[in-house]
């Protein structure tokens, strides 16, 4: 069993003003998280609401084997991908037929952010976990490895085939010149 960190212990414990810490301290990663994996079809903040339900439910349950971001990248990958599963059947179905909002006058940096959005989203999830993991945060492969549950060296090997995949949807989108991308750090 792993030693857990002082503030869990104070979550577990229902110290006041714990659970505002633990939400401050992993919000803007989980949102990020949701955000990039989820697609532009989610509720980016309802879906990050549920990872936190989720986690403190499972608050007793977790060891402190792992870190704390760790456990909550798991917990987010999961949720996510329930997530996807239910606006996906919601669209087939006909139950969702909001249209994708559109500004006349978006700047080009947000529609540069919204096309490459769209491009993570032709990415299989495994390869787009990789993606944001890896390019878009920088996290080095060891880290990635220990969130996603596999060795190092598979981390390797998925993002040569992630990264090429993705340049090869970015260059159908008309949004790259066919370099591959890199890896981030190797650390």
């Amino acid at each position: 069993m792993g030693a857990l960190s002082a503030d869990l212990r104070a979550l577990r414990a229902g110290e006041p003003g714990a659970l505002d810490a633990f939400y401050r301290d992993h919000a803007p990663a989980v949102l990020g998280w949701v955000i990039r994996l989820g697609g532009p079809r989610l509720d980016a903040e309802d879906v990050a609401h549920e990872v936190f339900e989720t986690a403190l439910g499972r608050l007793e349950a977790f060891r402190g084997d792992s870190s704390v971001s760790t456990w909550l990248y798991g917990i987010t990958r999961r949720v996510v991908a329930n997530a996807r599963r239910r606006v996906w059947v919601r669209r087939v179905f006909g139950l969702d037929v909001a249209p994708e909002p559109s500004a006349p006058a978006e700047s080009e940096a947000l529609r540069l952010r919204r096309d490459v959005q769209r491009c993570l989203e032709r990415l299989p999830e495994g390869a787009r976990e990789l993606i944001v993991l890896l390019v878009v945060e920088e996290r080095p492969a060891p880290e990635v490895a220990e969130m996603l549950g596999v060795p190092v060296g598979t981390v390797y090997s998925r993002a040569h085939h992630a990264r090429r995949l993705f340049a090869e949807i970015l260059v159908d989108a008309g949004l790259g010149g066919g370099k591959v991308i890199p890896l981030g750090r190797r650390t």
